[in-house]
């Protein structure tokens, strides 16, 4: 397990090492690779507990997005209890059963020890439990966990983290669960650099305690991340440099056409004899390792672009055809710019994307709402729904998705379709309430 801390307390490097080889989790009855993903994309599973529902008030707040929890009484939701430490609070959701699923997280409004703001079992490719699409097994102390899990939550130290910092938090957790541990090493961790230059851009993701979300690495992984994160192994069943199918271990591997992953060198990941192609390589193989006829359905359409057909002479879906550059997509509040939901519906009528914010003058209602001006002029910008683009909009209102930043990017809407201020400075203002020595607040001072 790992935990994301925001804490003032310095890590010595033993500390860390401890942490590290004591967080290996339950002793795996057998030993397998346990980092698997499905090619390109991850289902995510997400709820909230009854603590997240009532911080947020209404079950219209979350229900869009998350499956809530929200009756603390209620004998089936795990974690009704408010005294759950955060590795209890971690092992209950890994209770659960999530195969579906690449990765099953819980959000929460706990204020856990030692500011921990998240906890997640770490992939990796030794053999150890944990990751991405690990799935449900029965381990040493008897029970059955799924250890493809993780859990964030939004308090810290009695106050709520703002969003940003809610979501670099998220993001740490995957990058554990895709296998990355904490970045170590200059190389990886500038923002303790006594060079200026690399100390103004701060930290990575996956830095081993608290960044406010602000400098320019906050939101990137490092280079030690990316090496850690994409590299080979034969056994996670996805086709990678130096493979021809991966179907995964010996008790996940339906394929006839594929060796598992626990054959020899020379043979693991290999088309077997006399097979035209696997399944694992893509959706065009049929099971009997020959490739689908060219008539053959292999991708659904999306917004932007028409359905796959297999080729007949290739495992892979083949890119599909893009649909005509300016149909709108994204429930209308974007257009296709070659194939890919990419350009605001204001370029389909000329006109350019802009921000209503509050100190043009702009009615809070309208915050919220996709706006557009005339090419390089600024002063235009009005709402979608305004009399002023009503010849192109016909007086309809488009609004901006949940989450999207508004008011010149100071806030996030909600959906309700209100501009929820973020406060940037709030874990500073909460530390500057506690008790710390000089030294030991100029150095927080400078991870905020």
């Amino acid at each position: 397990m790992r935990k994301y801390q925001m804490t003032g307390v310095e890590e010595g490097t033993q500390a860390r090492q401890e942490e590290h080889a004591a967080s290996s989790g339950p002793e795996l009855l057998r030993k397998k690779r346990t980092t698997q993903a499905e090619r390109n994309t991850c289902q995510l599973y997400i709820q909230t507990d009854h603590l997240f529902f009532k911080y947020y008030g209404t079950r219209e707040a979350v229900i869009a997005q998350i499956n809530t929890t929200s009756d603390e009484k209620d004998p089936t939701n795990p974690f009704r209890f408010p005294n759950i430490g955060v590795e209890k609070f971690l092992e209950l959701n890994s209770e659960q059963n999530h195969d579906d699923y690449c990765l099953a997280y819980v959000f929460t409004d706990r204020d856990f020890d030692d500011g921990v703001l998240g906890l997640a079992w770490v992939g990796a490719p030794s053999g150890s439990s944990g990751g991405i699409c690990e799935k449900s097994k029965l381990y040493s102390d008897g029970k059955k966990k799924s250890l493809n899990t993780g859990i964030i939550t939004v308090q810290n130290y009695g106050s709520h983290v703002p969003p940003k910092v809610s979501h670099i938090t998220f993001a740490h957790e995957v990058g554990h669960n895709f296998g990355s541990p904490h970045d170590s090493g200059t190389e990886c961790t500038p923002g303790e650099s006594k060079n200026l230059g690399q100390k103004e851009n701060g930290n990575y993701i996956m830095y081993a305690r608290a960044t406010s979300g602000d400098k320019l690495n906050n939101n990137k992984f490092s280079l030690c991340s990316i090496r850690n994160i994409s590299q080979p192994i034969c056994g996670n069943g996805m086709v990678e440099q130096g493979e021809e199918c991966d179907c995964g271990y010996s008790d996940q591997c339906k394929d006839e056409c594929c060796f598992d992953a626990n054959q020899p060198e020379g043979k693991k990941c290999k088309l077997k004899p006399g097979k035209q192609c696997s399944p694992s390589q893509g959706p065009c193989c049929t099971a009997q390792c020959t490739f689908k006829s060219k008539s053959e359905k292999c991708r659904d359409d999306s917004d932007c672009a028409k359905e796959g057909i297999c080729n007949g002479f290739t495992a892979l879906c083949p890119a599909s055809d893009p649909k005509p550059n300016f149909t709108d997509c994204n429930r209308h509040t974007q257009v296709c710019i070659n194939g890919q939901c990419a350009g605001s519906i204001c370029e389909k009528y000329d006109l350019e994307e802009c921000t209503c914010a509050s100190s043009d003058g702009k009615d809070d209602k309208e915050l919220c709402h996709v706006c557009c001006m005339k090419k390089m002029a600024p002063s235009t910008c009005a709402s979608t729904g305004s009399l002023q683009w009503s010849k192109q909009f016909s007086g309809r209102t488009i609004t901006l998705q949940p989450g999207s930043p508004c008011n010149d990017f100071r806030g996030y809407c909600d959906v309700f379709m209100r501009c929820r201020l973020v406060d940037a400075d709030g874990p500073l203002a909460r530390l500057k309430k506690a008790i710390f020595s000089p030294q030991l607040y100029e150095n927080i001072a400078e991870w905020i």
